[in-house]
Parts: C-alpha cells; sequence; structure tokens
C-alpha cells in the first residue's frame, strides 16, 4: 500500500483547499476541493472532455447536492481518476463522477469541482432510467443527456428527481481504500482558512509562491510521516459513519470557566446525528447562535474594546469582512478551546489559535477577518471547520474502532521544514 502526499492551495476555494487530480483522458488536472463533510466527487462540465476520454462508461445516474449556499445537479459517469505526482500517485478506473453542470458550477468558486472525504451514506445519486425511457432516450443515459436540457435551478430539479429510485455511489477514497493502493486513512496539513495577501492585485502566481497559501494532504499511512507532526497527539471517536460526527461538550475562552454546548435537538438526530462535525470544507468554526454570544461576552470580558472590532462579525454571510489590521494585536487575544468527548469519554481540549481564529491580509492587504461565527437556520451543530483544523496535523483513521477517530496531532512548529515537504510533493 502507498502513502500519497498531494500538496494543496487555497487559492481556488477562496480559502478553503483544494488538490488536483486528472479526469478521463484529460492531461489537463482540475483543482477540486477537499471536503470531509461531504463524500460526493464531482467536476464541472466545462473541465471534462467526453471525445478525449478512452475511459468513459455511461450510467443512469443523476447526482443533485444543495449546500448551505448554492449547488448543482449533474449526470454520473465512469472513468479513470489519478491523484498525486509523477512517480507518487495511485491510478484508478470505474470510479463514479458526476458532471456538474455549469448552472450550479458557482458553488465550487474558482476550484473545478468536490471530492468529498466523507462516509458512503452521503454519496447516493437517483436512478432516471425509466425518466430517460419515457422520454424517447436510448439508451437511457443521463450523460449528456441531463446536461442538454434546459437550465434549472437546482431546488427545482430537485423536486423532480425525489420521486425516483435511489442509487449508492461508493465515494472514490472509499473506492481507492477497497482497491488496495492505500489504508483507510488519511491526513491534512494545513495554514490558513483565508488566501493570504500581502499586496494590492497580487498575481495568482505571486499568491501561489507564499508557504501559507499551501497544504498537504496525506492518503494511506498518514501516520509514517512523523516529520510533519509530533506529540501530544488527541483522538477523539468519529460517532457515525456518515459525517465526521463527534461530541462537543464545551467552549473555554482562554481560562475563563467552560461555556457549555447543548446536544443536538431530537428533531435533528437523524439527519445531523450529534452536536459537531469535523468539517474541511468549512472555512469557519460555526458555532450555535446562543454559544457564539457566549464566547463573544467572555472575549470582551478580557478585554473590552475587543467588541468594536467584533461588532461588524455577525451570522456568516458568506462574504468574509475585514477590519483593520493595524488596530489588531493579536498578543492579547486568549486561546480558545474545543471539549470533545474522547475515546474513553473522558474531555478531550483542542485549541484555536488567535491566529487562526483571526485570518491576518485577509479578505485584503492590512485587514484581518474573524474566523468564528453563527449561522442563520442551523441547528445546534458545531461545525469544526479549517480553523481549528489549521492548528493541527488532522489525521482521519476510518479504521480505528467502530466508525473511526479523528486525530489532532501538533505540527512541526518549523516553517522551513514545512516548506521543505511541500516542495518535495510539488516534485515528487
Amino acid at each position: 500500500m502507498k502513502s500519497i502526499r498531494i500538496p494543496l492551495t487555497n487559492l481556488y476555494a477562496k480559502g478553503g483547499f483544494s488538490a488536483r487530480m486528472s479526469v478521463g483522458g484529460s492531461k489537463t488536472p482540475v483543482n477540486v476541493i477537499l471536503d470531509t463533510g461531504s463524500s460526493v466527487l464531482a467536476v464541472r462540465e466545462s473541465c471534462y472532455q467526453r471525445t478525449e476520454d478512452p475511459h468513459f462508461t455511461a450510467t443512469s445516474y443523476v447526482q443533485c447536492v444543495e449546500y448551505g449556499s448554492g449547488g448543482w445537479y449533474g449526470p454520473v459517469v465512469k472513468t479513470r481518476v489519478t491523484v498525486g505526482m509523477p512517480g507518487h500517485r495511485a491510478i484508478l478506473n470505474d470510479v463514479e463522477i458526476a458532471i456538474a453542470s455549469e448552472a450550479g458550477a458557482t458553488s465550487f468558486l474558482d476550484a473545478d469541482g468536490i471530492l468529498g472525504l466523507a462516509f458512503s451514506p452521503l454519496d447516493t445519486a437517483f436512478d432516471v432510467s425509466q425518466l430517460l425511457l419515457s422520454e424517447g432516450v436510448q439508451p437511457p443515459d443521463s450523460y449528456p443527456y441531463v446536461l442538454q436540457q434546459p437550465d434549472q435551478t437546482v431546488s427545482s430539479y430537485s423536486q423532480t428527481l425525489r420521486a425516483l429510485p435511489k442509487a449508492a455511489i461508493t465515494p472514490y477514497f472509499t473506492q481507492l481504500e477497497e482497491s488496495g493502493a492505500v489504508m483507510d486513512q488519511f491526513a491534512l496539513l494545513t495554514h490558513r482558512s483565508s488566501i493570504f495577501h500581502t499586496e494590492k492585485h497580487q498575481t495568482v502566481e505571486a499568491l501561489t509562491c507564499h508557504h501559507l497559501n499551501h497544504g498537504l494532504c496525506v492518503l494511506g499511512k498518514p501516520f509514517e510521516h512523523t516529520e510533519l507532526y509530533c506529540n501530544p497527539v488527541y483522538t477523539v471517536p468519529v460517532l457515525h459513519d456518515k459525517y465526521y460526527n463527534v461530541n462537543v461538550y464545551g467552549v473555554r475562552v482562554g481560562e475563563l470557566p467552560e461555556i457549555a454546548v447543548p446536544a443536538l435537538d431530537e428533531a435533528h438526530k437523524a439527519s445531523y446525528v450529534s452536536n459537531g462535525i469535523v468539517d474541511s470544507g468549512a472555512s469557519m468554526v460555526v458555532m450555535p447562535a446562543p454559544v457564539m454570544h457566549a464566547v463573544k461576552k467572555a472575549l470582551y470580558s478580557y478585554n473590552p474594546a475587543f467588541q468594536s472590532l467584533l461588532d461588524v462579525f455577525g451570522n456568516y454571510s458568506g462574504k468574509e469582512v475585514g477590519v483593520p489590521l493595524d488596530k489588531l494585536d493579536l498578543a492579547t487575544w486568549p486561546d480558545i478551546h474545543l471539549i470533545l468527548t474522547g475515546q474513553g469519554g473522558e474531555p478531550v481540549t483542542v485549541t484555536l489559535k488567535p491566529d487562526t481564529y483571526w485570518q491576518i491580509h485577509a479578505p485584503a492587504p492590512n485587514q484581518a477577518t474573524f474566523k468564528l461565527c453563527s449561522l442563520a437556520g442551523w441547528p445546534n451543530q458545531v461545525i469544526i471547520g479549517l480553523p481549528l483544523l489549521n492548528n493541527y496535523y488532522t489525521i482521519f483513521d476510518r479504521q480505528d474502532g467502530k466508525n473511526g477517530s479523528v486525530h489532532f496531532a501538533r505540527k512541526v512548529d518549523i516553517p522551513g521544514h514545512i516548506i521543505k515537504a511541500i516542495r518535495l510533493a510539488l516534485h515528487e
């Protein structure tokens, strides 16, 4: 079994991290967002060239995915997918991948698609064969027929599909592990959840050169890469093989008393499972509104002047807001701790440092943006996104215990060493 290191960048997903892969016969790589909060593999229609794909097989399936904001739909095809660098890669045939209509592909921001790294129950499709036969499509292949139809909104298309039979899709990483190519483990090493800007109107090439806009994904055997992490390693069990569900006891600001996080209400348990998920596709840490209010109140008790900086940050709006960087002294801000349930039921504390719950030089040079928020309409569930993961070498160990574990390992805090590791991955 291999261990494949894949270089990441946060430039295309506006702070989220994407990896390059090749789809079909194309020699042009696509940049896909790595998302532990979903399981689907999809690329936008414009990035897939059927005429250049000798590995193509049609299906009668369609996928339709709605996110907190936006979504997409498109036919499912089977083809070859390649990840990794020359001499250090995995090639897998018959991967089921959705070709997302351009009408919904804006959900990918400037990336070309998404690679979900969660579990199989989140990767379902609809069998449209009978619908296609009724419309005279022979054979009843969803590609390219679905893409040739007049554009529909994602929500209206979702309504059309709901009455159709569902089909299970094997997620890409699950298929890769089952093929024997890698172990059922992967890790993420990231530094930011917003793009790092130091000058106005920087080119993509200039932004790419800054190591804080890079990261690594390790597919298979992440524990072997001891140059990337050290003790302590904090282990949290995954509670369900759907999302990377965890239990959150509370939040503590500095040394102040713990703020309790309520259990997930019964009405949402079937869909959301627990009161916390670890989600690399989230560029924020999302807290229930009452918890977020209490966290801000605790911060103001450290320094009343903090309130003037935080007043502009409310519910997540999908758009980054910045305050003048010269108004922010990170040395005066406390650590913020999340208390999670450990393997034996004991509390496990993981920490957000001020330089990760604040992101400097974002969303523009000489600004800073606050990365904690609440989300209108979201249940009382904490979304543990990149600002927390940025503090750790985060290992998703899907073969540990019943549903797996997430290990938060201390990153090796030597910038030059991390830069070297990134450059090695880029040139492997």
